[in-house]
């Protein structure tokens, strides 16, 4: 496996998506002030999600639009899976790269089931594999069919609503897919339940993902990279979460990255990835955790219930119990850790 695709959230997922190559790729406007985009090259691996983050107006949504040629770029190359995407036809590439957006536009007269089927009907694709691909899109995104497929778009509310968005771009088993701001519409809550839905489904699919998002926290959780785009869509660092929370390029990523660098990593770290105590340390405490929760997920909860320590479970079963000492001893390790890429970076500037 190669450097770009081994890290903890590609392990083991299958890839269904392409690689994608951005290469010197400007967007300019006769009226405009500058390019909106100027010499963008990036390398986007096959089944990883790719996250475009940077203040408003730096050209990230410019950016994305340019691969299904929704924004025709002035200049530059894009190859999706080795095909530059300007010699196809638009048409026929927009119906083979899923779109997400924050105000989904599901059609009101049309069922979900009916929204879903769209792309497939354009792309003519057999009737009995479009009914078979539409009920499957539905479980995959946790709404049922037999429940919500003769529904209509305003007897969901908008959490669902996106849902069928997602499935929807799903519908075409496309390999790439496109989402700007996807769950940005909805309240702080469903939100993260949508990011957590979404992100069990890519673990199946392994689609390649261009995903933008102005809150960088949002990046950290979605992306296995991250692009942090000065203005111009310039790169001031592309790497894993992980990279960039340790080890930022410069004071405009420090500051992109905001304060709480240490909790922000928590969330990148699962408690099935530490090593557990019994059960038996957890005795008398009724505070519980999923196995899949992050190492914050369970610090929200020790501090929420006032207990330090929780039971580490795996569905209906008790798998081992971690500690508020665990917790807090990883926070120091990534401290430590912080602290010693900081000290390297400064030895190389010198």
């Amino acid at each position: 496996m190669s450097e770009t695709t081994a890290n903890a959230k590609t392990v083991g997922r299958e890839i269904g998506g392409v690689p994608i190559y951005l290469d010197d790729v400007c967007k300019t406007y006769p009226s405009g002030k500058g390019a909106a985009v100027e010499n963008l090259t990036m390398d986007i691996p096959a089944g990883e999600i790719v996250v475009l983050v940077g203040p408003s107006g730096c050209g990230k949504t410019t950016s994305m639009r340019m691969i299904n040629r929704l924004i025709e770029p002035t200049s530059g190359k894009i190859m999706i899976d080795g095909v530059d995407a300007l010699t196809l036809d638009d048409v026929k590439l927009r119906r083979t790269i899923g779109y997400v957006i924050q105000q989904i536009g599901l059609f009101p007269h049309l069922s979900i089931a009916q929204n879903v089927a769209l792309v497939p009907k354009m792309l003519k694709m057999d009737k009995k594999h479009i009914e078979s691909k539409v009920e499957e899109m539905l479980n995959v995104v946790g709404l049922p069919p037999g429940e919500y497929a003769d529904r209509y778009p305003r007897q969901l509310s908008g959490g669902q609503q996106q849902r069928v968005g997602v499935a929807r771009a799903l519908a075409a088993d496309p390999p790439v897919m496109l989402m700007d701001e996807p769950f940005g519409a909805v309240d702080p809550i469903t939100r993260a339940k949508l990011q957590d839905q979404f992100l069990e489904v890519q673990k199946t699919l392994g689609k390649t993902i261009v995903f933008v998002t102005h809150d960088f926290d949002e990046a950290i959780k979605m992306g296995d990279r991250i692009a942090v785009l000065r203005a111009g869509s310039k790169i001031a660092q592309y790497g894993t979460p992980s990279e960039i929370l340790t080890n930022p390029a410069d004071d405009f990523v420090s500051g992109f990255i905001g304060s709480g660098v240490t909790f922000k990593r928590l969330n990148l770290e699962r408690i099935q990835d530490i090593t557990l105590r019994p059960v038996a340390d957890a005795e008398g405490s009724d505070s519980i955790v999923e196995s899949t929760a992050s190492l914050n997920a369970a610090l929200d909860t020790m501090l929420g219930e006032g207990n330090d320590a929780l039971r580490v479970m795996e569905g209906d079963k008790a798998i081992g119990s971690i500690h508020l000492s665990d917790v807090m001893n990883r926070v120091k390790e990534m401290r430590d850790d912080r602290e010693v890429a900081s000290h390297a970076a400064g030895s190389v500037h010198e």
